[in-house]
C-alpha cells in the first residue's frame, strides 16, 4: 500500500471501497481475482458483481452481488460440439456483451457503486456496464483484459451499440472510446501474447500472484505418479459445447505412458466418461484448483481459454489446443506461433491425431523451451501488489 493509515493520499483511516465486476463466466472474473486478492491483503474492502454462481463461489470479498446473467451452460452435459469457421471469431462481441446485458450492468453495478460509495471500480475487459456505470457515477474505472491474444480486433463493431449505451446513460460521447480502457489498463498476459497496441492511456502488466490453492486430492494423485503427467481441461462454459470431445481425448491419452488428469467442469458429470484399460493412468474429476496443478505437469491440453493457456505458460508447460469458440482459436495460433504448442481442429480430431501429437508434444524438447521463454516473460510483469499501487493513485490523485 502506498500509505501505511490504509487511504493512500488521504491520511484517513478508512480503506478504499473497491467494486470487483465482471459481464459473464469464470473465464472473465479469474484475471482479476489477483488484484482483488492483494485488495483484501492490503486493508481494502472489496465488493463483487457478476453471474451468480460464479460470485457466490467466491469467499473472499467484503460484499457480495450475484446477478442474473445468462450463460450458455444452462443445461447439463456437453452438448454439440460446432465446428470453428474461421472468419466469424469474436463477431458476436455486440450480441453476447452489450444490448439487455450491458444495460443491467449498468443498472446493478450503479447502484453498488452508489449505495456502497465505492472508490473506484475495477472491471473486465467487456464490462461496458460497469465501465458506464463507473464513468456515470464519477469514479475512476480499472479495465483488466480478458483476452490473452485477441487485441482491439472487435472493437469498432461495437462503436455504434456502445455509443446508444451511453446515450441512454446520460453520457456525452466517446468516439476515441477512450472508455475502453478505463483510467488505467491492467493486462495479465506477455507481450508476445497481447501486444497492447490498441490500447490508449496508461497500461501496466501484472504477473499471476503467489497465491496457490491448497493441494486437493487429485493434485497430490497426480504428483505422486511416475513419467509424464498431463493436465486435460475444456473450461467452465464451452465444456458444455464439447460434444464428444472428451471422450476422443479420453482415448487418446489412455495409450500413453503418463499419469493424466481430466477436469470436466461445471454442468458435465465426471462418471458419464468410462476410463479404458491402458499403460498409462486417468484420474476423471469435475473440478480442481488449476494452480494446484499447472506445476506439476508436462502437458496441458485444452480448449485455448486465455486463462488455462495464460496459466500453463507461466509455469513453462508446453500446450496442445483444441479450440471451441470465442478466443480460442487465436489464442492456439498465438501459442503455435510461439513455438509452445500445437493446435488440432476440435472436431476433427481423431483419437490417432490426439495421441501423436500428444506424444510429439512431451517428447520433443524444443515446445518447453518455447514455453519456458513465455514464463520469463510473464515473470517479468509486475506483482498485484505493484499493480494495486497505481490503482491506490487512481483516486484522488
Amino acid at each position: 500500500m502506498s500509505a501505511a493509515n490504509g487511504r493512500p493520499g488521504y491520511g484517513a483511516p478508512e480503506p478504499l471501497r473497491i467494486v470487483f465486476s465482471f459481464p459473464r463466466g469464470r473465464g472473465h472474473l479469474a484475471p482479476m481475482l489477483p488484484l482483488a486478492r492483494a485488495a483484501s491483503a492490503a486493508g481494502h474492502r472489496t465488493a463483487l458483481s457478476g453471474a451468480r454462481e460464479a460470485v457466490l463461489e467466491q469467499t473472499g470479498f467484503s460484499h457480495r452481488q450475484p446477478r442474473d446473467v445468462e450463460l450458455p451452460a444452462s443445461r447439463p452435459g456437453t452438448g454439440t460440439l460446432t465446428p470453428i469457421d474461421p472468419s466469424t471469431v469474436l463477431t458476436r462481441v455486440p450480441q453476447v456483451f452489450l444490448g439487455d446485458a450491458a444495460a443491467g450492468a449498468v443498472v446493478d453495478v450503479g447502484r453498488l457503486v452508489t449505495r456502497w460509495t465505492a472508490d473506484l471500480v475495477v472491471c473486465g475487459e467487456f464490462d461496458f456496464g460497469a465501465m458506464t456505470a463507473a464513468e456515470r457515477a464519477g469514479v475512476p474505472c480499472v479495465v483488466v483484459l480478458a483476452f490473452a491474444s485477441a487485441g482491439g480486433t472487435w472493437r469498432e463493431a461495437v462503436r455504434e451499440p456502445l455509443e446508444a449505451l451511453r446515450r441512454r446513460a446520460g453520457l456525452g460521447s466517446d468516439p476515441e472510446q477512450h472508455m475502453l480502457g478505463g483510467a488505467l489498463t491492467v493486462v495479465p498476459f506477455p507481450a508476445s501474447m497481447r501486444s497492447g497496441r490498441e490500447l490508449r492511456g496508461p497500461v501496466i502488466r501484472m504477473r499471476p500472484d503467489t497465491w496457490s490453492s491448497p493441494l486437493s486430492d487429485a493434485a497430490a494423485w497426480l504428483a505422486a505418479g511416475d513419467g509424464p503427467r498431463v493436465y486435460v481441461t475444456l473450461g467452465t462454459e464451452f465444456n458444455t459445447k464439447s460434444g464428444d470431445l472428451f471422450a476422443r481425448l479420453i482415448d487418446a491419452l489412455a495409450t500413453l505412458p503418463a499419469r493424466i488428469l481430466v477436469t470436466t467442469g461445471p454442468w458435465v458429470d465426471p462418471t458419464t466418461f468410462p476410463v479404458p484399460a491402458g499403460p498409462g493412468t486417468i484420474l476423471v474429476e469435475q473440478y480442481v484448483p488449476q494452480d494446484s496443478v499447472l506445476g506439476l505437469v508436462d502437458l496441458v491440453v485444452n480448449h485455448g481459454g486465455s486463462g488455462s493457456v495464460t496459466g500453463a505458460l507461466a509455469h513453462g508447460v508446453p500446450l496442445l489446443v483444441l479450440p471451441l469458440g470465442a478466443d480460442q482459436l487465436p489464442n492456439g495460433g498465438c501459442v503455435e506461433a510461439l513455438g509452445a504448442g500445437l493446435v488440432l481442429d476440435a472436431a476433427t480430431a481423431t483419437a490417432e491425431d490426439i495421441r501423436t501429437t500428444a506424444s510429439r508434444l512431451l517428447t520433443d524438447p524444443a515446445f518447453r523451451v518455447a514455453a519456458g521463454r513465455i514464463r520469463t516473460e510473464i515473470a517479468a510483469g509486475e506483482t498485484p501488489a505493484v499493480v494495486l499501487d497505481a490503482v491506490e493513485r487512481l483516486v484522488g490523485g
